[in-house]
């Protein structure tokens, strides 16, 4: 439980968000909680996903390199910017055929 919550605090920064209102705190919370779930699971069930993201963090392979939550969350922005490129150019490419 410690774990998740300092994934949540420190690996996703919910501490650092300039956010004023009650409801926007709750928004706010509740998407970061959302992905904190997800990763957490990702780290839990390890396998392909989880090395796929951490290589996309930027994981260098080092034997004392530790494998944070920050290089998940890197990983998964990255991943999701390649996909949108990916959908977007293709898109593009549609209109010009």
């Amino acid at each position: 439980m410690e774990e998740f919550f300092r994934l949540l605090r420190a690996g996703l920064g919910l501490e650092s968000f300039p956010v004023r209102g009650l409801s926007r705190i709750r928004k706010v919370v509740a998407v970061l909680l959302g992905l904190a779930v997800f990763l957490w699971e990702v780290r839990r069930s390890g396998g392909v996903l989880e090395g796929l993201l951490l290589r996309l963090g930027g994981k260098l392979g080092i034997a004392s390199e530790r494998d944070g939550p920050y290089l998940l969350l890197r990983g998964l922005v990255r991943l999701l910017n390649y996909e949108v490129t990916k959908e977007a150019l293709e898109e593009e490419e549609g209109s010009f055929g």
